[in-house]
């Protein structure tokens, strides 16, 4: 009876945590169009840069400030040292050597840092509903649009237009290396990466 008390009190206090790191989250209280500051980790998508900001739930796909359709002009984009380190750690791959084949092996993981941007939020239209790819649908079910940020779907509400970067860190992830028991790909294709 005791061990379940405890077990009790450490469900609750988890649940208040969760509830207040929704509360505590500076992206509920903006809208779109604030020009805002968010710390957190970037994190890599198949097809975007996205952010999970400290405190909050949602990621936030992230653009620069002259980048096509961000509607944000490049010479608001402060360019500096964290501004570079930042776009080297999110960007640097490993590239594949011999039999050790890498698509998108990360250079650096845990890129934390402080972002400054103008931050654009999708918005839903009285009378529609959003699916999963971002298709947003009148009450008779026929697709009237799209919201929202993100390729191929457009599945998140935000997008932050990065105006300056500050306070980067990250750690270097070291070479990936596929053992040899597990190289099995087929003659010609090892042939070709031994010699490229």
């Amino acid at each position: 009876m005791r061990n379940l008390k405890y077990v009790l009190v450490l469900l609750l206090s988890s649940v208040a945590f969760a509830q207040n790191k929704i509360a505590d989250c500076n992206l509920n209280a903006s809208h779109d169009g604030d020009t805002i500051t968010i710390r957190g980790v970037a994190i890599r998508q198949p097809h975007d840069l996205a952010f999970a900001v400290d405190g909050c739930n949602d990621l936030v796909i992230l653009t620069y400030a002259g980048d096509q359709d961000s509607g944000v002009t490049a010479d608001l984009l402060k360019k500096n040292e964290s501004l570079r380190q930042f776009h080297k750690y999110t960007n640097s791959t490993y590239r594949s050597r011999g039999t050790n084949v890498c698509t998108l092996c990360m250079k650096y993981a845990d890129v934390k840092a402080t972002l400054t941007g103008k931050l654009q939020v999708a918005a839903l239209p009285e009378g529609t509903t959003k699916d999963s790819f971002g298709f947003l649908h009148d009450a008779s079910g026929k697709v009237v649009g799209t919201s929202g940020f993100g390729h191929p779907t457009r599945q998140f509400k935000y997008r932050l237009v990065i105006l300056s970067v500050e306070d980067v860190k990250a750690h270097k992830l070291p070479r990936p290396v596929v053992p040899a028991t597990n190289a099995t790909l087929p003659a010609n294709m090892m042939s070709y990466l031994q010699h490229s």
